[in-house]
């Protein structure tokens, strides 16, 4: 397990995730503008959430997709 402490205007937040994922989060917050050890801007963290959120969205598409697919043959 990893604790990871994130600071969004002026709150402290920290949570405890399973290695693998806790790295998984960094690297994408990370990415998206978010900064571990800084106070951040909530409009970083909602711009964060979205490109998550879009993301999962795009899998979501790809899978029923494939499952359609499948399906067919």
């Amino acid at each position: 397990m990893k604790k990871l402490n994130l600071s969004v205007s002026g709150n402290r937040y920290e949570v405890t995730l399973e290695e693998d994922f806790a790295d998984f989060v960094v690297q994408d917050l990370e990415e998206s503008g978010i900064i571990f050890g800084r106070d951040n801007n909530p409009s970083n963290l909602l711009k964060a959430y979205l490109k998550i959120a879009k993301k999962s969205n795009s899998y979501e598409d790809e899978l029923e997709l494939l499952i359609e697919t499948l399906d067919a043959i």
